[in-house]
């Protein structure tokens, strides 16, 4: 691929006799760093190129604004499909997103059966919101480690509450 080949050796140039397992990582921050540049640089330029300033003007508009750029857009095809079918569709990635799935379920399902389980300032915005939002809000916010400390809490009876 070479959008990976390229981003290897950017890593490999920078003359540092790296472990196999750091030199990856580094890769692939690169790789992220170089897609989000493009991304910021091609959305940027499509914006100044149309006379676009404000919010206003983004949402007026009809045409996808925010993409990469059409060279990076060619370089991500090959990176694209060998993610989907080698990363997204691992058995392992399958469970974690399942789990992940029913822990948020189940979470947001007790949340809203008896949401006088949230803290005071998230409670409080009951009194304006739908509880369906609040709840939303409140689950999207939460780090992975919270997430799951709160599941814990709420169905595992040997966890303190």
């Amino acid at each position: 691929m070479p959008l990976w080949r390229e981003a290897a050796t950017h890593v490999r140039s920078q003359g540092t006799a790296l472990p196999a397992e750091i030199r990856k990582y580094q890769t692939i921050r690169w790789l992220i760093n170089r897609q989000v540049t493009d991304l910021i640089a091609s959305s940027l330029q499509r914006l100044e190129e149309r006379g676009l300033s404000s919010v206003a003007d983004v949402r007026a508009s009809r045409e996808r604004l925010m993409a990469f750029s059409p060279e990076m857009a060619e370089l991500r095809k090959p990176l694209k499909t060998f993610l989907w079918n080698r990363l997204y569709h691992h058995y392992r990635v399958v469970r974690m997103s399942d789990k992940a799935r029913r822990i948020v379920t189940e979470l947001f399902s007790a949340y809203v059966k008896q949401p006088e389980q949230l803290p005071p300032t998230t409670y409080g915005r009951l009194k304006e919101e739908p509880v369906q939002r609040v709840m939303c809000d409140y689950i999207a916010g939460m780090t992975d480690r919270y997430c799951l400390e709160e599941y814990q809490k709420f169905f595992d009876p040997y966890t303190k509450v």
